[in-house]
């Protein structure tokens, strides 16, 4: 696992801020799953002591994940997983306020090279986690808000044109069906 001080400096001003965003934007009846996971997300990221593993094997938690802080750090595949479900839900929710702070913090993510691998959901379970993040960011198109448009053309450019990021089979066909 990455160390605490380099966790914090790219979980707490990418991630945190956008997690904070979508729950005080959220609905409480229509996005309450939403918003605890947000919430659970955020406490464990603030938390003194990180453990960002949800209660999972060890040997699963030991799998090399997608997400990155600015260095060379990892974090395992099911803290990845953990840390991106919300913003993927986010995305998926149809609603404009809640999808653009996870757009936004997902763009900045390819954009410093947090996120690292290559999107195939024929791909192993890395590949897939990704494959779901970048169709999830393809899906906001349909809210057809411009600012939403623009966030999805923002991510989907840094994803293309990222050194660390790879879009290849089926989600790079999705991208251009849409």
């Amino acid at each position: 696992m990455a160390s605490s001080e380099a966790e914090s400096r790219l979980l707490n001003t990418l991630i945190v801020p956008a997690l904070e965003k979508i729950i005080k934007n959220g609905s409480w009846r229509k996005h309450s799953k939403l918003v605890n996971q947000c919430k659970s997300v955020v406490s464990r990221l603030t938390a003194p002591v990180n453990n960002l593993s949800p209660n999972s094997p060890s040997s699963q938690s030991s799998v090399s994940g997608v997400l990155y802080d600015s260095g060379t750090n990892e974090l395992t595949l099911a803290e990845s997983e953990f840390v991106l479900s919300p913003l993927i839900n986010a995305c998926v929710s149809e609603t404009v306020k809640i999808a653009e702070p996870a757009l936004d913090c997902i763009q900045k993510l390819i954009a410093h090279g947090c996120l690292r691998g290559e999107s195939d959901p024929s791909g192993g379970e890395d590949g897939k986690l990704l494959a779901k993040l970048i169709d999830s960011v393809c899906k906001c198109r349909e809210l057809s808000d411009e600012g939403v448009e623009l966030l999805v053309l923002k991510t989907i450019l840094s994803a293309v044109t990222s050194m660390s990021l790879r879009i290849v089979g089926d989600s790079l066909r999705r991208q251009r069906r849409r």
